[in-house]
């Protein structure tokens, strides 16, 4: 029996979300991400890219969604698991914006956590979010 796969692409003339690339380092509680993670959390991307503290990244998430977003990121660093998750961001033009974020932590040789890396794209299913 021979198991068949079937690849298939779609062109679409909508204008994907540009996913924003972050990697934190643990030791240094420094956050680096491109221009993409930048203008979702309304921050300048020459300081992005170049490391922020990870408090700048969450004073700029939805203070309804803080605690939960940091709680499950701490769980996601002690039980070693891959995370999804579900915010609101503050972005450049002072509006929340719904965004989801896919991550994980990585650890060293002796088992202890060093990076914490991921993905965070502009959630298009439920778009702007306006209430403060």
């Amino acid at each position: 029996m021979t198991d068949s796969f079937e690849f298939s692409t779609s062109i679409t003339t909508e204008r994907m979300p540009d996913p924003g690339l972050f990697t934190w380092d643990l030791s240094s509680d420094l956050v680096y991400a491109d221009s993409a993670v930048a203008s979702l959390f309304g921050l300048d991307p020459s300081m992005t890219e170049r490391g922020l503290p990870i408090r700048t990244y969450l004073e700029r998430v939805h203070p309804d969604d803080r605690a939960s977003l940091a709680k499950q990121i701490s769980d996601a660093i002690i039980a070693e698991h891959p995370t999804e998750q579900f915010y609101r961001t503050l972005g450049l033009l002072g509006k929340y914006n719904a965004v989801r974020a896919f991550g994980r932590c990585f650890r060293d040789k002796t088992d202890n956590p060093v990076h914490y890396a991921g993905v965070v794209i502009p959630a298009p299913s439920t778009g702007q979010v306006t209430s403060n």
